[in-house]
């Protein structure tokens, strides 16, 4: 309310950040696309729409009838069909006997 010339400043930064400085101190800042309405909503409430009473709300859904197609998820390594058990393995002392593993031809 002074009757002094004051000096206006508005900067507006490449990323859409600005500054209003009056007499060179900062009285505002921030961004462009936050702090004013530029652009329309990217989305409009309908206050009519409403979710069918039959709704489900979980956000994934398991389709007990759907199977995986026959070439699907081959694993890249299968046990070795020629591979046998060794006669001295021990599974006291060695544990459960696996078969080595070997790439699969199938894998894609």
């Amino acid at each position: 309310d002074d009757e002094l010339t004051h000096l206006y400043t508005l900067i507006l930064n490449p990323d859409q950040t600005y500054e209003v400085k009056i007499d060179n101190e900062k009285v505002e800042s921030g961004s462009l696309e936050e702090d004013w309405d530029f652009l329309p909503p990217k989305k409009i409430k309908d206050p009519e729409a409403k979710k069918p009473e039959d709704w489900d709300d979980r956000a994934k859904i398991d389709d007990e009838t759907d199977t995986k197609p026959e070439d699907w998820d081959k694993p890249e390594n299968i046990p070795d069909p020629d591979a046998k058990k060794p006669d001295d393995w021990d599974e006291d002392m060695d544990g459960e006997w696996e078969p080595a593993m070997i790439p699969n031809p199938e894998y894609k």
